[in-house]
């Protein structure tokens, strides 16, 4: 026999199997994702925009670079070799052909302090040309009081890192002296996520509910897997390579951030407070605003770790009828904010500091709802499969996130 037809609103016939809601309509969109994010806090914040093809991009837009890295060699007449040097030294070798680093600049270093004169002022530098990877530089530039004129600091080093303070222009300069830096576009792919409902035709004809509670009760386990899925894409996502009849997948979080300039920290191996501070203020320093909405992402494991955080120090507001703590800001010591969400599906060894403000899911395909009637196709059941397709988009992953990892646990 076939399905009752939902539209002629016949009662008392069999389980109307609208429990969940979800059952006669097909675009589930939107009802299937406020009950997802109502399972998780993660993505109840990341943002979802619609993309028109499996591959998208999007832009970042790239600001000037202010710190360039030095690579002085011992010997050599670089202001920042290890030997034979001295303040009137005009040579500095980065480790790289600067691209956007303009004459007239002035520069400082970064890394240490550069003492001179009467007050120990920092020394500053102009750019007075650019060979390739090699600077010429005027020093002590800021004339510091009791320093010798155009004598420099003795104190910088191999593999220092030297920042523009700024870059004044000439008067009646040309535009093209002020470069241009172009946005970088970055790419990926959305990958498929389904669940699948079933009840036999004996389940259905037991009693009048059985059927619904049978679906009821797979739907919501199913539910709880696919946000799994879902939160499991979102950090662990790995695009696929090779040929393209592997299944398509979409590049998560951690294969974003793990990248050679990223935030990383590999060497503490724990969660301190004081290894949190140190990735807010390389995120902070990048240029990102702290203001954006951060969060911490990591195994309960960790979370724990956290809330450990000042355990010996004295605490006021504690009540009489609790026990216990739980730690779920983090403040840094700049004043930064980040709610700390634990998730099982953050490995123990992982832990994420995220800009929610640039983090989003794209959305291919919304969920969509298929179902066969009991009988439609010979087969004793009636079914349900709801099936939608998304990806991943980090905005800038080297800079406005951080990630601690190679954690003991």
């Amino acid at each position: 026999m076939a399905w009752p037809d939902p539209t002629t609103n016949v009662t008392g016939v069999v389980a109307t199997f609208d429990k969940t809601a979800y059952t006669y309509k097909r675009d589930v969109d939107s009802r299937l994702w406020p009950a997802l994010q109502a399972k998780s806090p993660i993505l109840d914040m990341a943002p979802r925009f619609a993309v028109s093809n499996y591959k998208f991009e999007w832009e970042s837009d790239v600001a000037p670079t202010r710190t360039y890295a030095s690579s002085g060699t011992a010997g050599a007449d670089d202001i920042n070799a290890d030997s034979a040097i001295d303040g009137t030294e005009t040579a500095l070798t980065l480790a790289a052909a600067p691209t956007d680093l303009q004459v007239g600049s002035i520069i400082r270093n970064a890394t240490r302090a550069t003492p001179i004169g009467t007050y120990g002022v920092d020394e500053l530098m102009e750019v007075t040309a650019i060979s390739s990877a090699t600077l010429t530089v005027a020093r002590n530039v800021n004339a510091a009081v009791g320093a010798t004129a155009h004598t420099g600091s003795l104190i910088h080093d191999e593999s220092d890192v030297f920042e523009v303070v700024y870059a004044p222009r000439e008067e009646g300069s040309a535009p093209g002296v002020n470069k241009y830096k172009d946005v970088t576009l970055s790419e990926n792919n959305c990958n498929t996520v389904d669940f699948y409902l079933t009840a036999t035709g004996d389940q259905i004809a037991t009693m009048r509910l059985v059927g619904g509670d049978t679906m009821d009760n797979q739907f919501q386990k199913n539910m709880t897997n696919l946000q799994n899925q879902l939160e499991g894409m979102l950090f662990y996502g790995a695009i696929q390579t090779g040929s393209s009849s592997a299944v398509r997948r979409t590049k998560g979080i951690d294969q974003f951030i793990s990248a050679s300039g990223a935030n990383l920290d590999y060497s503490t191996k724990d969660v301190t407070a004081e290894a949190l501070d140190a990735l807010f203020y390389e995120i902070l320093t990048d240029n990102t605003d702290p203001n954006d909405k951060f969060i911490i992402a990591c195994h309960p494991s960790q979370a724990r770790k956290i809330s450990a955080f000042g355990l010996d120090k004295v605490r006021l507001g504690q009540t009489e009828s609790k026990y216990g703590r739980y730690i779920d800001t983090f403040k840094s010591d700049l004043g930064v904010e980040a709610e700390v969400i634990w998730s099982l599906n953050v490995s123990k060894s992982d832990l994420f500091i995220l800009n929610m403000n640039r983090i989003s899911i794209a959305t291919f395909r919304p969920f969509e709802q298929a179902q066969w009637s009991y009988g439609d196709d010979g087969v004793d059941a009636y079914r349900q499969r709801i099936l939608g397709s998304f990806g991943v988009k980090c905005v800038d992953p080297l800079k406005a996130h951080a990630k601690l990892g190679y954690l003991s646990w």
